[in-house]
């Protein structure tokens, strides 16, 4: 590593963890982008297992890039790797990631702009194999972050996939809150809320485009724990920025859980322990007459509603997550409380928030008729 003092240049910070397979990939892309003579260093942080941190070891060593040990969070990983930089840019992406030719160059443009720009947010794409799971994703809300850099000029928060930051600026909101879940997901979100909160804008770069692999997203069970861990984040996300949060509409698990529990508690007293159907009856049919609506509004055809549904229920998944953070911590806003990320947010949900309270609607009358 080079000296703190540095006035130039990109570091480029990955935390590792078990993923060799895709680091490899990652790297040969940095050494691609790192032909042309601008000061540029790598620093991988890792805590993988011993055969893999000493696979990760050697192709840091092949590839030029630093090999740091830290135990943690990501956001205790990204700390470290920040700690240990030495340029004023610091790029952050995926060890699941690749770099485009160009991503390096479009980064390094951040170290011209003006003092209200503290950071940048590239393009994710995503590649390789599409399953029948892929499908599902992009119908939820899951993946919309990954394309801010082409839908807006500034960035409410940007994905730690291709994000870069100016090191002053970091350092000068305290960088990523290491009290954070360990699995990953909302420490990011925090982050970019905090550098806009701080005076700064966060500008898009669509031309510095990062290509994520399907690989990691492409089984059911993975998104599902995805969605779940999302969610359980994203309660802290709503704790720590209260002056950004506004009432939800009747979110769906919110009323999913107090209908169950009615029912649980109708069923303890009547003994008519059949009502407890209802806990099955409500939510299929609520879901179901969400994804037909959805699907009508974008003129789909009726084959798509299985894809649909599932999308729904990882979507629903997401918010048991946040419904079951918030128990946790024996705080119940994560039933009703939301970010407001941006000034056009709510006039643009509208419409899918409309679908959702006829489908409630429906899920009720459902539930009276056959109970």
């Amino acid at each position: 590593m080079e000296n703190l003092q540095n006035t130039n240049g990109l570091t480029i910070v990955t935390v590792n963890y078990n993923s060799s397979k895709f680091l490899k990939k990652l790297l040969e892309s940095i050494q691609c982008n790192g032909e042309s003579g601008y000061p540029l260093e790598v620093l991988i942080v890792d805590d993988s297992s011993p055969v893999e941190a000493e696979t990760a070891q050697d192709l840091c060593y092949k590839y030029g890039a630093w090999y740091l040990w830290c135990q943690g969070n990501v956001a205790r990983k990204r700390n470290f790797g920040v700690e240990n930089a030495s340029y004023p840019i610091i790029l952050f992406t995926d060890s699941d990631c690749e770099l485009s030719p160009a991503a390096i160059h479009e980064h390094l443009k951040l170290e011209s702009t003006g003092p209200e720009i503290g950071a940048m947010l590239g393009l994710v794409e995503f590649t390789g194999p599409v399953n029948w799971i892929w499908h599902v994703v992009e119908r939820t809300g899951l993946v919309g972050a990954y394309s801010f850099a082409r839908r807006m000029p500034y960035a409410p928060w940007g994905i730690t996939a291709n994000l870069s930051v100016k090191r002053t600026v970091f350092q000068k909101i305290g960088g990523f809150d290491e009290s954070f879940l360990k699995a990953p997901g909302g420490e990011d979100v925090d982050l970019g809320l905090r550098i806009n909160d701080a005076g700064y804008k966060i500008v898009s770069n669509p031309d510095a485009l990062i290509f994520h692999t399907r690989d990691t997203w492409n089984t059911a069970r993975k998104m599902l724990r995805r969605a779940f861990a999302y969610g359980r984040a994203h309660y802290h996300v709503i704790i720590k920025h209260l002056n950004r949060t506004g009432y939800e509409y009747p979110r769906f698990a919110s009323v999913f859980f107090l209908i169950s529990l009615l029912l649980i508690v109708r069923a303890a007293i009547t003994l008519q322990w059949q009502s407890l159907a209802g806990c099955i009856i409500f939510p299929l049919a609520v879901l179901l007459c969400q994804a037909f609506l959805d699907l009508h509004s974008e003129g789909l055809g009726i084959k798509e509603l299985p894809r649909e549904l599932i999308a729904h229920i990882l979507d629903l998944t997401f918010e048991w997550g946040l419904i079951f953070e918030s128990l946790l911590r024996h705080d119940l806003r994560g039933f009703w409380v939301k970010i407001i990320y941006a000034e056009r947010q709510l006039i643009n949900e509208r419409p899918h928030k409309i679908i959702q309270s006829w489908s409630l609607i429906v899920g009720f009358l459902v539930l009276l008729i056959l109970l």
